[in-house]
């Protein structure tokens, strides 16, 4: 079921034919020890590593109160301010009023 006739085909093919790669890859000597010794290291997380990791979640919090609040409070704003207020009186006659 070999399908040398796609490039793809063709590819694989050679990628098997081809000899392993000489160079050595292993790790350097003591590599695994400095690993294992830095992840079990007993270090204090700093306040700026603490503060990054619990800032993000505090202000989508702080964004969702704030929209239930403005939600819950739309009905009241509205009936305190009187729309008419606004459209009957010409700010610069209020303004002269208020000094006399």
């Amino acid at each position: 079921m070999k399908n040398n006739a796609t490039p793809w085909g063709r590819l694989v093919t050679l990628a098997r034919l081809a000899p392993p790669d000489p160079r050595d890859t292993s790790a350097p000597v003591g590599f695994a020890t400095r690993v294992a010794a830095l992840a079990f290291a007993a270090q204090a997380p700093s306040f700026a590593t603490l503060f990054a990791r619990v800032a993000p979640r505090a202000l989508g919090a702080c964004g969702l109160l704030m929209a239930l609040v403005a939600t819950l409070n739309v009905g009241a704003v509205l009936n305190a301010v009187e729309l008419n207020a606004f459209i009957d009186s010409d700010p610069v006659t209020e303004w002269v009023d208020v000094g006399a």
